[in-house]
């Protein structure tokens, strides 16, 4: 080697470890970033090599240069094995650094140092040391085979980053495309390197000069494009398929990652990685309330003004340290649009009920009072009947009322007890000489009680009307008038073991838990098979004088509580409707109870 060629080896050299020491130096002050610091643990590695290198140049003696050779293993031992650590991390592909993974490096990494230190009792990684003046360091190596055995596996460990680095580069944008070309080069370098010493028969060593390209590499990265600065974060959990936006920032606020979805609901360039994202983002999203994590914002534009939804999650290392945040962005614009076309339709129902109430009781109570006035004049069946169509209308508008005014809507639920909501319906329905039986003991359920007495209103109303067992010339409305006396109601609890059954069990999804639930049974003449279902539609009735309202407000109440209902045979050959529902919805449920019976 000439004596220009060894000075600029030594410049070379000097520069190498001024530039990675920096890098480590600065990945450490960014430790809390991560990856920073796999990277310096990275840097200090190709330091300690470069360093090694130095000194076996300087070195005036074969023993001399051996020593700073054996220093300079230290690196050689480390830097594979955190290059990789610090890709696999860098890249977002931690899965693969599973406990046997880190255990094997730890190990292999303790293995090479091992054997490079205990060189003089054995020949392991060289069979022989000799003077080589034509060397920089003026010594050159016989190998033997742990060197070859480490050989593979640096190659490995940096085939595997190189490979982790290209699917990067190519899954990547703007300033972390620059970031993964920077990286690739200063992987590449050394391991081309490496390749020529191995298997080019020479004994000059060029890995050195090409971890200073390594160093340049890293320069350019961090001056370039922010390298330690702005990294990815939580990239793998990215999918840039999804349709909702997703932001990634961090701790600092800046934008480390968006994908197409984000940058196109936002109306912004790609440009924005790596920059504030209070310069960047449209101020409706910047100067929301940073305590709600679920928010709602308004982006308007020329045209027209879009609503977007914020999802907001805090991001924390394997140690719960927080590193970033994490935005997701959905258009609700359709959404928002829909709910106010219901708000409108909403409003259109309160007036058509106002009408109801209003404009067609007053005829009907007009009518009532003629009646009435006729009733006292003459004794006449004709008249009955008359009163019997007014109150159907009554029944009517009721019904009408109820499906306008409450739809789905279930209003502060609370703990209510069955037995006594049962009491309270049969009190408020006119039941004549029909019999109630209560067999619910003690249970409670979580309902909105007003809407749940009136479903028990309807169920009981519907029992009588329809459950008399009345020969068929009778009216239902006899059965009303006049008591039916064959008619009982029986209101009862569903045991856990008991749901499903034949009747329920399309009603109860199987990836639900255990429930629980209630019934309402009577004894009359039930409901044909082929018309339970038929009977829970609006407006089908099984009796001529029926409005076919009553079960659909029922499963309107039902199904607003989120609980399921079906309709069966009773024991005694009448209609039971059963509705049960989840025990999670049922927090008083503390195990079975003593059921007993009462008769009302």
């Amino acid at each position: 080697m000439t004596p220009l060629f060894h000075r600029v080896w030594f410049v070379l050299l000097v520069a190498g470890v001024v530039v990675t020491l920096s890098v480590a130096i600065l990945a450490l002050r960014n430790r809390e970033t991560d990856g920073a610091t796999a990277l310096a643990v990275t840097a200090s590695s190709i330091t300690i090599w470069l360093l090694g290198d130095l000194g076996a140049t300087l070195a005036t003696t074969v023993s001399a240069s051996t020593r700073w050779v054996q220093f300079l293993w230290i690196g050689a031992a480390l830097t594979p094995t955190a290059m990789f650590v610090f890709v696999v991390r860098y890249t977002g592909r931690t899965r693969f650094l599973t406990d046997w993974v880190r255990a094997g490096l730890v190990v292999a990494t303790g293995l090479v140092i091992a054997v490079v230190f205990t060189h003089g009792s054995h020949t392991l990684l060289w069979r022989e040391v000799y003077a080589a003046p034509a060397t920089p360091i003026g010594i050159a190596f016989d190998h033997g085979p742990a060197f070859y055995a480490y050989t593979v596996y640096a190659y490995s460990l940096t085939a595997a980053a190189t490979f982790f680095v290209a699917r990067f580069y190519h899954r990547s944008k703007t300033i972390y495309r620059g970031q993964a070309a920077a990286l690739g080069v200063g992987i590449l370098a050394p391991w081309i390197a490496s390749t020529v010493f191995v298997f080019g028969g020479t004994t000059f060593d060029p890995s050195s000069l090409a971890f200073t390209v390594t160093a340049a590499a890293f320069a350019v990265a961090i001056l370039r494009y922010r390298f330690v600065d702005v990294m990815p974060v939580a990239r793998e959990t990215i999918v840039d398929a999804i349709e909702d936006g997703v932001l990634v920032l961090d701790r600092q606020g800046r934008i480390v990652d968006a994908n197409p979805q984000a940058i196109a609901l936002l109306g912004v360039d790609s440009s924005i990685i790596g920059r504030d994202a209070g310069d960047e983002l449209p101020d409706s999203i910047t100067n929301r309330n940073r305590s709600d994590s679920h928010d709602q914002v308004t982006i308007r534009d020329d045209e027209h003004s879009r609503y977007l939804a914020i999802d907001e999650t805090e991001i924390t290392d394997r140690q719960a340290r927080p590193i970033g945040r994490l935005l997701i962005v959905r258009d609700v614009t359709e959404q928002r649009r829909y709910e106010r076309e219901l708000e409108r339709q909403n409003e259109r129902l309160d007036r058509f009920a106002s009408v109801v109430s209003h404009d067609l009781r007053n005829p009907l109570n007009v009518a009532d009072g003629y009646r009435s006035i006729l009733a006292e004049r003459y004794d006449d069946t004709e008249l009955d009947e008359i009163q019997t169509a007014l109150d159907r209308m009554e029944h009517i508008i009721e019904d009408v009322l109820t499906l306008a005014r409450h739809g789905d809507v279930v209003a502060d639920p609370t703990l209510v007890d069955l037995g006594t909501l049962a009491t309270t319906a049969w009190n408020g329905v006119d039941t004549a000489d029909a019999t109630l039986r209560i067999e619910t003991g003690d249970h409670r359920l979580t309902a909105d009680d007003s809407r749940l007495t009136q479903a028990l209103e309807n169920l009981f109303r519907n029992a009588v009307e329809h459950g008399s067992t009345s020969p068929p010339s009778s009216t239902r409305q006899d059965a009303v008038e006049h008591g039916g006396p064959d008619v009982t109601v029986t209101v009862g609890t569903i045991d856990v073991d008991d749901v499903p059954n034949s009747a329920s069990e399309q009603a109860v999804a199987p990836e639900t838990g255990e429930r629980a639930g209630f019934y309402v049974a009577d004894d009359g003449v039930g409901i044909p098979e082929d018309a339970r279902e038929d009977v829970l539609e609006s407006g089908y009735s099984t009796n001529a004088d029926g409005t076919g309202l009553g079960l659909d407000i029922v499963t309107q109440i039902v199904e607003a509580h989120g609980w399921s209902l079906a309709v069966t045979e009773s024991a005694d050959g009448g209609a039971r409707i059963e509705i049960d529902y989840e025990l999670d919805h049922d927090p008083a449920k503390a195990g079975a109870t003593e059921r007993h019976s009462q008769t009302t």
